[in-house]
């Protein structure tokens, strides 16, 4: 083979080669991407396996205050997470206000070493209100309004 055709020949081989090769490995990539795409049976399954949602709530006890005054909030299960600011023990009661009297909902106890605790209560559409069981007096509001 002649120096020119040397030059011509191998650029055009692995030209050829390059081809042959994306034609081979374009195919195999677009059907394991197809195979991989969720399917609606699996789709469902996925949304069974995923965390429930919890709404948050934080509610921090001082010596003399009870903070947020007012919350609001959704229906449905919500995380409370307390957080001590005085190193005394405190409990935290919460109660649904209703017409003529108050329900006790559940009741965080939280011992002065501890910072923070976290408790799941599950909401109704309605007024709550929270306060420290040492100090009833001081109490702050939880509003639970249904989603629109």
């Amino acid at each position: 083979m002649s120096n020119k055709q040397q030059r011509v020949f191998w650029p055009g081989l692995t030209l050829i080669v390059l081809a042959l090769t994306a034609f081979v490995f374009v195919p195999a990539r677009v059907s394991t991407v197809a195979s991989s795409r969720v399917k609606p049976a699996s789709a469902m399954a996925a949304q069974r396996n995923l965390p429930e949602f919890r709404q948050r709530i934080r509610v921090w006890i001082h010596g003399d205050d009870v903070r947020p005054r007012v919350i609001h909030s959704w229906p449905g299960k919500a995380l409370i997470t307390i957080q001590n600011e005085t190193a005394a023990d405190v409990s935290l009661q919460v109660e649904r206000v209703l017409p003529n009297r108050t329900l006790p909902i559940g009741t965080v106890n939280l011992p002065g070493g501890s910072k923070r605790l976290q408790h799941e209560i599950v909401l109704a559409p309605g007024e709550y209100v929270f306060y420290e069981a040492s100090r009833p007096t001081i109490r702050g509001q939880l509003i639970v309004e249904p989603r629109e």
